[in-house]
């Protein structure tokens, strides 16, 4: 009973906290969307008038074979993405402690939307035709889910810890706050390599 109590707890309190942050933060929210959507057209125009879309495609951590022999829905893949996600939360975990820091966190949001620009163009350079059913089903949609997930988790960890700070106490705990953030990125990877590897995708994907 008292363990059921405490997760409707955590759960009403993160509610407040989603909700709060929303409200407190939907100017940086847009700002930061608008700083994000500019770099993943910046990706998108440099992939496109570059003469060297081979070498831009050395930003990911897999090469153009691996493209081809389809190791980007492989497990090695997905717990390569899983590890960089990771180290994303971690990171931001960290930089939120601080309303300082919020340029650093936005230059990753920024950096993290030029690759996918990036490498989504480049999907269109390298396969043409065949690789538009990939890029527009499977890669655009899970790509910038993880995206928004991050940025707000920023927002709302940020929002958490100025709360706690300031009252003394947090509305939710925030370990369990990171890990549900965790979670939700991974269970998003996991979904993005079935789904290639059911489709046999042979895309460039964000790392």
């Amino acid at each position: 009973m008292i363990k059921s109590y405490k997760t409707h707890s955590f759960f009403n309190g993160l509610r407040f906290s989603c909700v709060n942050a929303i409200k407190a933060n939907k100017l940086k929210i847009i700002l930061t969307l608008t700083f994000v959507l500019i770099a993943m057209c910046t990706g998108v125009f440099i992939a496109i008038k570059s003469n060297r879309a081979f070498e831009l495609c050395q930003l990911t951590e897999i090469s153009l074979g691996d493209f081809y022999s389809g190791f980007v829905a492989s497990s090695s893949a997905f717990f390569s993405r899983s590890l960089s996600l990771c180290v994303n939360i971690v990171i931001l975990t960290g930089l939120s402690f601080s309303v300082y820091l919020l340029p650093l966190a936005q230059i990753l949001f920024v950096y993290r939307g030029y690759l996918f620009g990036l490498n989504f163009a480049l999907i269109f350079i390298f396969y043409g035709i065949g690789g538009i059913f990939t890029a527009v089903i499977i890669v655009l949609p899970c790509q910038l889910l993880t995206l928004f997930v991050l940025i707000m988790f920023y927002f709302i960890f940020s929002r958490i810890n100025n709360n706690c700070h300031k009252f003394g106490h947090c509305e939710c705990n925030r370990f369990l706050f990171v890990l549900i953030g965790i979670l939700i990125l991974l269970l998003i990877n996991l979904v993005e390599t079935l789904l290639l590897f059911i489709l046999n995708g042979k895309v460039i994907l964000v790392i």
